[in-house]
């Protein structure tokens, strides 16, 4: 075990106000939940925020939807002051080996190098890219839906699965 893994439950966990301004800083404004999403969010017995401390530091976190087939991570990030010490992917790895079901993520589509280097991280840890045209449903009304490439964990997924988890983000984790 890397270091110790705390479940935030509510807004008023004292990492909560911490785990904020990394997540607000390592996604774009129309990728982010509000306040009052991320209260409904952690209503759902399906969500949970998952941080990784290590010497009263947070580290990273993983926001993520269990379901009966798969796992959608939401959010994932390195507290940007730690990046590049290979946190993301040894963090990943063991989030991935205790879940015994595909585990499904999205990154932007790739049109540089940094869209680039981020689908090379998910490639070493054996994602790999479905080849749906996917766009995730806005947080915001004042955003329109957004283009994103939808990657699985040592397999792809079939048109069937990805029909399903797209009706799962529309009617529960988007609801």
């Amino acid at each position: 075990m890397l270091s110790k893994v705390h479940l935030i439950k509510d807004i008023n966990d004292k990492w909560y106000d911490i785990f904020r301004p990394i997540y607000s800083t390592s996604f774009p404004i129309h990728e982010q939940r509000d306040t009052a999403q991320q209260i409904k969010a952690f209503e759902s017995d399906r969500y949970s925020l998952e941080c990784t401390i290590e010497n009263s530091t947070l580290i990273a976190f993983i926001a993520y939807w269990e379901f009966e087939e798969y796992i959608y991570i939401e959010h994932f990030a390195v507290n940007d002051k730690l990046r590049g010490q290979n946190y993301g992917s040894l963090i990943l790895h063991e989030f991935i080996n205790k879940k015994e079901k595909t585990v499904l993520v999205e990154i932007d589509p790739l049109t540089d190098d940094i869209s680039i280097k981020r689908l090379r991280f998910y490639e070493r840890l054996n994602f790999n890219i479905n080849e749906y045209d996917h766009y995730h449903p806005p947080y915001n009304k004042e955003y329109a839906p957004h283009k994103l490439v939808l990657l699985s964990h040592n397999r792809h997924i079939s048109k069937e699965q990805y029909d399903v988890f797209y009706e799962n983000m529309v009617e529960i984790i988007m609801k």
